[in-house]
């Protein structure tokens, strides 16, 4: 037995040093492939501590215009996800392989989220602006992709977590789908869904900020104007209040959590 004991041990030991050549060798890969210049990046540090000490000097002459942007960004961001969760709402009952009426209709749905998903936002938003043009229109119909990618997969796991037991258990009383869906599954549904939709507004509060950097709109939009222009007295007021806001954003998103969790 301390034999068996003693080939085990070596060969996790085995594994683990195999496992540490390769992702040393992946790394060295990795930074020969990029020819990244790493002693030409510590030259430059010098530049870094320069912009660095101008970014020290806040200007908030701006203030009042920097907020609207700010509150346009939030605003996107809300009303993206509130179509996001609707359409998800949606799907994720009609793909949950527990309670679709189809599994085709089921399979394609999982198909076409993960193709969702597979794109990343920008992407996403770019071929939006593409076709529509920019604004706040084109920027939430290019949000709403991800978000519904992330929520209707999230969602579908929710409701294929909860089994068969539910579903059986209704079906026996002779209720139909929608009285199933209604009285069985919402009520013990709506935490996790809450909760989902809480972590996915924060992503969205973040990405709204970046669309305004690819002409949407929002803060991002004067964030890459004052980058332009290198006033950076207005780059780091904008900075700052970015900052404040996905920080009050990640109260607010922690706080109902925790108000989900106790229900």
């Amino acid at each position: 037995m301390n034999e068996n004991i003693r080939i085990s041990t070596t060969r996790d030991k085995m594994k683990a040093t195999g496992t540490a050549v390769f992702l040393v060798w992946l790394f060295y890969f990795s930074a020969s492939f990029l020819d990244l210049d790493i002693p030409k990046f510590i030259s430059r540090l010098g530049n870094a501590a320069a912009v660095l000490q101008r970014l020290m000097t806040v200007d908030f002459q701006d203030l009042l215009a920097i907020l609207d942007g700010t509150l346009s960004s939030v605003c996107l961001a809300v009303s993206a996800l509130a179509i996001g969760f609707a359409v998800s709402m949606i799907l994720s009952f009609l793909a949950a392989a527990n309670v679709t009426p189809s599994r085709i209709l089921s399979s394609a749905i999982k198909g076409g989220v993960a193709v969702i998903r597979a794109v990343p936002a920008l992407v996403w938003i770019l071929m939006v602006v593409a076709s529509v043009g920019f604004g706040n229109t084109g920027g939430m119909i290019g949000l709403i992709f991800p978000t519904v990618g992330y929520l209707t997969k999230s969602f579908t796991a929710s409701i294929e977590d909860m089994g068969y037991g539910h579903i059986e258990a209704m079906k026996a009383t002779g209720a139909n789908r929608p009285v199933m869906i209604l009285k069985a599954l919402v009520p013990e549904l709506t935490s996790p869904f809450l909760s989902w939709t809480a972590i996915r507004f924060e992503g969205n509060i973040a990405e709204s900020i970046s669309l305004g950097m690819v002409g949407v709109g929002g803060v991002g939009s004067m964030l890459m104007k004052a980058l332009g222009k290198y006033d950076y007295g207005s780059i780091t007021a904008i900075i700052l209040v970015i900052f404040i806001t996905l920080f009050v954003v990640e109260l607010l998103v922690n706080q109902l959590k925790r108000g989900i969790r106790r229900t």
